[in-house]
């Protein structure tokens, strides 16, 4: 479209998606393509194998800048996500695959396509949207190594723009200059993706799956707005200065959230309540810390597992969770780490069995673990190593039973007399925690209460068994949308809260499920007798606003 055609056809047009984060822009949208030069012919295995290990190198050595350049943009937190690239670019698997392919005769740029895809696929096939987004990172690292085979990239127009794409990767997100980028509007993608923590971490406004849009708007005024999730093509004047309203509304709402950054999270009563985070991996910990989060409610180990044909050796685990450890570890609460939560929709290659027809109800969580002791006990190995860098806890997820925690209680024991006896550092005291996910759990907590230091409610997985509700079913979503409606839940945490406290010695429940992060149901999770609260990153300031407001 001309210049002349769209000043013609200037009719506001709004656009929705889903946004990330609360931010907005106005600005002129482009359209960012990605440009590559045809492949070349197949050229004999040995010198496609040649071409990619070289290309693996250099992808290798591409992702270490981006890793540089984004700690000095947003910090350790957000390049960590390079180190995950690293990881996937490093993995044997990954390369092995490659070289298979070559073997059959394909070129080194469709094997690392292929191979790529293919481990995408993993992610992209559960129903977890955390993890599917994973999907997109896989797909970021097979795309560098062939852009590093056949060259690629784009030219960014002059002035400031908001980025239109089919799907941006965090390699891309890091490598526009941010001084010309107002925002990110993507077609396609995941709030959960790396790309869209990365938009977060340098505070530029994004918005996911728009659907496609055409590129006859290349060059459109438009008025982007994360916080509602809509995108408004050739904005009235009306509509541009309601915008410069809110924007300086919003900002001055920020600057009042972040002074609360360094309060407690007490409430007027005096009752001080533990301010944790939840996090997905690495990547999480430093945003928890610079949003003032006590600890870690909930760091999902499961990151270290999924998208891959082998296990995560113990020292691979030992240095993601010390890691963590070492960065929350002034901040006086516990690194809550949940044992490997697998089966239903989070599917670990390795340890898949037959299929179920309710995965949701089968073997998964702490039943999985405690059929393969080989896999829990090299976690517990790595946990406790960590604990020698700060406060580490864990979790058992899926509990039912009393004998559930005794068997992973026993191996835990037998991890520590060998390490004991191997010289290794570790705290002198642990503690071992279960998830309150279950209405079995909730009911039977005095006798769980004897053996668990501490509980967490997983409100996620307690409203679906109790509402008898599949989580990811939306037309059962207004079974658990008011207080009333989760009454029935409400007094089965209050029935865990009780019967942990009844044991003293400064055991706790905590909250760290969806929910926790709804301010409206604050009050009453306190009532219920929950001393921590545990929410992702970007809910912490509003939900210590909250808490401090309650008598």
């Amino acid at each position: 479209m001309t210049a002349a055609e769209m000043a013609a056809k200037r009719d506001t047009r709004v656009l929705t998606g889903v946004g990330v984060g609360a931010l907005c822009a106005s600005g002129t949208l482009h359209f960012w393509k990605k440009k590559r030069r045809e492949a070349q012919p197949y050229r004999g295995a040995r010198e496609e194998k040649r071409a990619f290990s070289d290309a693996l190198l250099r992808a290798r050595e591409r992702t270490a800048v981006l890793a540089r350049r984004t700690e000095d943009a947003a910090g350790e937190d957000a390049a960590a996500i390079f180190e995950i690239h690293d990881m996937l670019l490093a993995d044997a698997d990954f390369s092995e695959g490659v070289r298979r392919k070559i073997d059959g005769g394909k070129t080194a740029a469709k094997a690392v396509e292929a191979v790529a895809e293919e481990m995408a696929a993993v992610f992209e096939a559960m129903a977890d949207e955390y993890f599917a987004a994973r999907a997109a990172d896989m797909r970021d690292v097979g795309s560098r190594v062939v852009d590093e085979l056949l060259g690629g990239g784009g030219e960014l127009p002059d002035g400031r723009v908001i980025i239109v794409a089919d799907e941006l990767t965090p390699s891309d997100t890091v490598a526009f200059d941010s001084d010309k980028v107002l925002g990110f509007v993507t077609f396609g993608g995941s709030v959960n993706s790396h790309t869209a923590i990365l938009a977060r971490a340098l505070a530029i406004p994004a918005l996911v799956r728009v659907g496609e849009i055409s590129d006859e708007y290349d060059g459109a005024e438009a008025l982007l707005d994360a916080e509602n999730g809509t995108l408004t093509l050739f904005p009235t004047p009306d509509m541009l200065l309601k915008f410069a309203t809110a924007e300086s509304a919003r900002r001055a709402e920020e600057q009042r959230l972040r002074a609360l950054i360094s309060l407690p999270a007490i409430t007027r009563s005096g009752k001080k309540i533990g301010l944790f985070a939840n996090i997905g991996g690495i990547s999480g910990a430093e945003e928890a810390y610079r949003a003032g989060a006590d600890g870690i409610g909930l760091f999902r180990s499961e990151f270290l597992f999924l998208g891959r044909d082998t296990l995560p050796s113990e020292e691979e685990q030992y240095q993601a969770y010390s890691r963590v450890a070492r960065i929350m570890k002034d901040r006086g609460g516990p690194v809550v780490v949940r044992t490997l939560d697998a089966g239903s929709d989070k599917v670990v290659a390795v340890l898949a069995g037959e299929k179920e027809e309710n995965p949701a109800l089968g073997v998964r969580g702490i039943r999985l673990l405690l059929s393969h002791p080989d896999v829990l006990r090299t976690q517990l190995r790595a946990l406790c190593r960590a604990s020698a860098h700060g406060k580490i806890a864990i979790m058992l997820p899926m509990v039912v039973s009393v004998k559930e925690i005794v068997g992973a209680k026993e191996i835990f024991e037998g991890v520590r007399r060998e390490l004991a006896a191997e010289g290794v550092p570790m705290a002198e005291r642990i503690p071992f925690g279960v998830m309150i996910e279950t209405p079995a759990a909730a009911i039977m907590a005095r006798e769980l209460a004897a053996e668990a230091d501490f509980f967490s409610v997983g409100t996620n997985d307690l409203c679906q068994y109790t509402l008898a509700a599949d989580r990811q079913n939306s037309a059962l979503a207004h079974l658990s949308q008011s207080e009333a409606d989760l009454e029935c839940v409400f007094r089965l945490i209050k029935n865990a809260a009780d019967a942990i406290h009844a044991h003293g010695d400064g055991k706790w429940i905590g909250i760290c499920g969806e929910l926790a992060a709804d301010t409206a149901l604050t009050a009453r999770f306190l009532e219920c007798g929950a001393d921590e609260l545990s929410v992702s990153p970007p809910f912490l300031l509003k939900l210590k606003e909250k808490i401090r407001l309650i008598d």
